[in-house]
Parts: structure tokens; C-alpha cells; sequence
């Protein structure tokens, strides 16, 4: 076969994989592109578009191999670092994907859109700094997408707690991109993280008209409503969010914590035994169970459950305040145990460092259980000092006249 043979019939299988790939017959575009490798492998592109048609089925492995194999044919081509780098970020290779953004920015540095991409990599590995970096020359650069980058900063600026930052920069998004569901349920977090339960409603409502599939704005949505106590709507946000996505363990622990408000034992119970199958590793699905157990008046389950908590983390500082607070003040005198009490207090509270008002509050409840009321006072008083203007306040006060009377604190039965 004559060179001029060949080559015209690699460029006729070429096209006919360009075609089948345009079409969505990705199987046969990998099948014309590999024939086309075959006869012509020192081709850059063939390996490229038999990248892309992997990719479209779903095998990233392949993917990537034709990548290297491209970028080794065509080492100054900027849009293969580029594919190579998106494919690396969704391996989690964030190190390569961050070499190959930084290899493509020296060959272009015009291309704003690696400077988001990297940034986005520098989040993922935890260098905030680099990563605000990047996406401000990347919202600088390329204003077509800034809507985009802003969202990926705002995220950041939420993680790294600069809440301010955060929904200034969704609102910027929303005001360059006024039908962005993602920048709604974003600027929705950190409204919601910071008390503002009405208007983060209102972002969660909308991002969800936008995009009626979002299950963590259904969730984000439910999680203001059970702060505002319309636990009904908070039910049904969450169950919305786990039909669209069961696996979100948070979605069951929030419908279950609704149920049990609205006095629905019997199937907020059911919630959280889903819950525990759903990550029977994690600890706060047996403690929101072992809640349940406590109003039933069923307290032995609810140690049992808090036990199970602590296995799967042995310093879980609010496990050990539920269990000291249980056998502390429980209605049950067979149940009480103060020694014990006393000790899950003291835990909790050195794994707090001493700094959380009703870790004391237990721990003084634990001490007048033991008799020993001078230190059950002198407890609450710090409890009352870190408190401030906290709505549990006036219970504080109320124990501490108990202790000051020489008596322990007993809950009523099944609250």
C-alpha cells in the first residue's frame, strides 16, 4: 500500500469517526479512530478524539492513556494539557492536574479558564491561598464564565468560614447569571449557616424552580425550616431531597429529628434505624435513635445506642455529654448512675476543652447526682458565665437554685 494510500484512508476514517462521535455512535467512533492509529500513529489527533469518545463511554482510563499519548506527539499543544488536567481533577490526581495547567499557562498565559481549573485543583488539596489566587485571575479573565468561577470562590470562602465573602460572591454570580440554581443554593448555605432562615428559604425556593433536581437545595431548604419549627415542610423538603438522592445521610437524620418534634416516634424511629443502615459507621444516626429511645422511656436502648456511637468514635464529645446528662438526671433510679455520669461529663468536657456552656451544665447535674453540691454549684456558675444571652440560660439558673437547696436535677420522664 502506497503512502499517499494510506494516508487518505486514515483522514477517511478520521471523518467517519468525527462523524459517529458528532452523532453519539461512540462506539464506532472509537473503532474508526483506533483503524485510523493504526495506520497512522505519529498523529496527535487521532489520540485526542479517541479521548474524547472514551470518555463519552465512560472510561477515563483509556482516556487519559490517549491523552499522554497525544501530548507526547504534540508537547506544545495547550488544549491537551487542558483535557488531560480536567480528566486528572475528576481522578482526584490534583499534583498532575495542577503540572498540567501550570505547563499549559506557560504556553498561553491568556487562558483564563486554566487558571480556574487549577484553582479549583488547589482547593481540592487544601492551598486556599493559591486557590483564591487563580480564580481571581480567572474571573478577571475571562468574564463570559466569571459566573462559574465566582461560584467555585464563593464555595471556598464558605469552607474557609468568610461567610461575608461567600454571599457577596454568589450574589455576584446571580446578578451576572440571574437563572443560576447553584449560585441560589450557595448564597442559601450561607444564609443559612448564618441564621438568616427566611431569606435562605427564599434562595433554596428559587434554585430549586430553577433546577427541580437540586436534592441539596430540598435539603439546605428543609434544614431552615426545622430551625423556624415548621416541621411539617421540613419533612416533606427532606423527604423530596432523599427521593432524588437516598444517599445523603443528613436528609434522614433531619426527617427523623422533624418526626420526633411532631411526636411521630414510631416512624421517626424508622428514619433513624435507615439512617444507621445507610452508614452504620457513623455516630450521630444510633444518637439521634438513642433520642427517640429516651422519650419513649426505653433508656437501656438509649445507652445501648450512645455505646454504639462511641465505638465508632471513641472522642465524641457530645456522645459522652448525652450519656452523662442520661445517667445523671434520668427519671429512672435504676438507670442513674452518677460515678458514671461524672465521668462522661468530665470526658466530654476536656474534649471541649471546657469551653461549651451545657458540657457544664451536665457536668454539674452529674456532680449533685454524687452528692457533692458545692461543686455542682460552682459548675453551673461557669455554665451560667459562658452562656451569655443563650435561650438555655434560664434553665441554668433554675439548677443552680436546685444545687444551692442541696438538691440533684431529675428530668421529667420521656422529655
Amino acid at each position: 500500500m502506497t503512502r499517499e494510500r494510506i494516508v487518505d484512508d486514515a483522514q477517511n476514517l478520521f471523518s467517519r469517526g468525527q462523524q459517529a462521535l458528532s452523532t453519539g455512535d461512540f462506539h464506532e467512533a472509537v473503532e474508526c479512530f483506533s483503524r485510523a492509529i493504526k495506520l497512522r500513529p505519529d498523529i496527535s489527533a487521532g489520540y485526542r478524539y479517541r479521548a474524547y469518545s472514551y470518555l463519552e463511554l465512560g472510561d477515563r482510563v483509556r482516556a487519559l492513556n490517549d491523552l499522554d499519548q497525544a501530548i507526547r506527539l504534540k508537547p506544545d499543544d495547550v488544549q491537551l494539557y487542558a483535557d488531560r488536567a480536567a480528566q486528572l481533577l475528576a481522578q482526584k490526581a490534583f499534583d498532575l492536574a495542577i503540572a498540567d495547567c501550570t505547563r499549559a499557562l506557560e504556553l498561553d498565559p491568556g487562558r483564563a479558564d486554566l487558571f480556574g481549573l487549577r484553582g479549583r485543583c488547589h482547593t481540592f488539596r487544601g492551598d486556599s491561598t493559591s486557590a483564591f489566587a487563580d480564580l481571581a485571575q480567572a474571573i478577571a479573565g475571562d468574564p463570559d464564565n466569571a459566573a462559574g468561577y465566582l461560584l467555585y470562590r464563593g464555595e471556598l470562602n464558605l469552607e474557609c468560614e468568610n461567610f461575608a465573602a461567600a454571599e457577596a460572591d454568589a450574589s455576584q454570580a446571580i446578578a451576572l447569571d440571574a437563572e443560576f440554581a447553584e449560585a441560589y443554593r450557595l448564597r442559601g448555605a450561607v444564609r443559612q449557616l448564618s441564621n438568616d432562615s427566611a431569606n435562605a428559604i427564599a434562595d433554596f425556593t428559587e434554585a430549586i424552580r430553577l433546577q427541580p433536581k437540586l436534592a441539596i437545595a430540598y435539603l439546605g431548604r428543609a434544614i431552615c425550616r426545622f430551625a423556624l419549627k415548621d416541621y411539617r415542610a421540613a419533612v416533606a423538603d427532606a423527604d423530596a431531597a432523599i427521593a432524588l438522592s437516598p444517599g445523603i445521610l443528613r436528609c434522614h437524620e433531619l426527617r427523623g429529628a422533624a418526626l420526633q418534634q411532631l411526636g411521630q416516634l414510631d416512624e421517626a424511629l424508622a428514619g433513624f434505624n435507615e439512617a444507621v443502615k445507610l452508614a452504620p459507621q457513623a455516630v450521630m444516626p444510633y444518637n439521634y435513635r438513642a433520642g427517640v429511645h429516651y422519650v419513649r422511656r426505653d433508656y437501656a436502648a438509649a445507652i445501648a445506642d450512645h455505646m454504639e456511637a462511641l465505638k465508632r468514635d471513641p472522642r465524641h464529645a457530645g456522645t459522652f455529654n448525652q450519656l452523662a446528662w442520661l445517667w445523671a438526671t434520668c427519671p429512672d433510679p435504676d438507670i442513674r448512675n452518677g460515678e458514671r455520669a461524672k465521668e462522661c461529663a468530665q470526658r466530654a468536657c476536656e474534649l471541649n476543652e471546657w469551653s461549651d456552656p451545657g458540657f457544664l451544665d451536665t457536668l454539674a447535674a452529674a456532680n449533685a447526682e454524687c452528692g457533692e453540691f458545692d461543686a455542682a454549684i460552682q459548675w453551673q456558675e461557669k455554665a451560667i458565665a459562658l452562656a451569655g444571652d443563650s435561650p438555655r440560660l434560664g434553665d441554668f439558673e433554675s439548677r443552680l437554685e436546685l444545687y444551692r437547696d442541696r438538691k440533684p436535677y431529675r428530668a421529667e420522664a420521656g422529655s
